[in-house]
């Protein structure tokens, strides 16, 4: 039980640090945090699809699985009411650079509040990625939702993350809008 608490420390310590870099960007003015979100679509455009990888820390391994099967349907039913592909394993090792959506939640059911969890998450596009220095492998991140922190029921969580999934989905069909289907004399037969 210790090196579970250890890692949840260790994982929510990460997920904090890395709130410094969006606590820069929920600083910056608002024509910097435009110019960053159109940076991000940018960084969406010619996407064909992305592999949704969910990994969830919790209080106990079962409850761990439970979580991460729901948001792994959640988050694919959400991409798929929207048209946007959802790749399979083997299809995401042939795509280029290997789009991935990856729902990062810590849970913890705190015993003193009854139902409710704290807990935090974050959403970000990855791809892989060359480095320029060393030609090394890395995992760039395409877009990101930030860190969001929080206490509440499991179904207000699935909510909002529900509702930053929706906000990686206006972004990814803005920069991906879908071309309509040609009228029925001009396809080919």
């Amino acid at each position: 039980m210790k090196a579970k608490m250890y890692w949840i420390y260790v994982t929510i310590g990460t997920l904090v640090s890395l709130s410094v870099f969006v606590g820069a960007i929920a600083g910056a003015k608002e024509e910097e945090r435009i110019q960053i979100q159109e940076e991000f679509r940018r960084r969406l455009r010619d996407s064909d699809g992305v592999y949704v990888y969910v990994d969830v820390i919790a209080n106990a391994e079962s409850e761990e699985k439970a979580m991460e099967a729901q948001y792994q349907t959640d988050v694919e039913l959400e991409l798929r009411n929207y048209g946007i592909k959802v790749l399979t394993k083997a299809e995401i090792e042939q795509a280029d650079g290997r789009p991935r959506l990856a729902l990062y939640l810590v849970a913890y059911q705190d015993p003193a509040y009854k139902e409710a969890y704290l807990y935090c998450f974050r959403i970000v596009h990855l791809e892989d990625a060359t480095l320029v220095r060393n030609y090394g492998y890395a995992e760039g991140i395409c877009w990101d939702s930030g860190l969001y922190v929080g206490r509440g029921k499991e179904p207000s969580i699935r909510q909002i993350v529900k509702t930053h999934v929706n906000k990686y989905i206006n972004d990814y069909l803005t920069a991906n809008p879908k071309k309509p289907p040609r009228p029925k004399e001009e396809r080919m037969n």
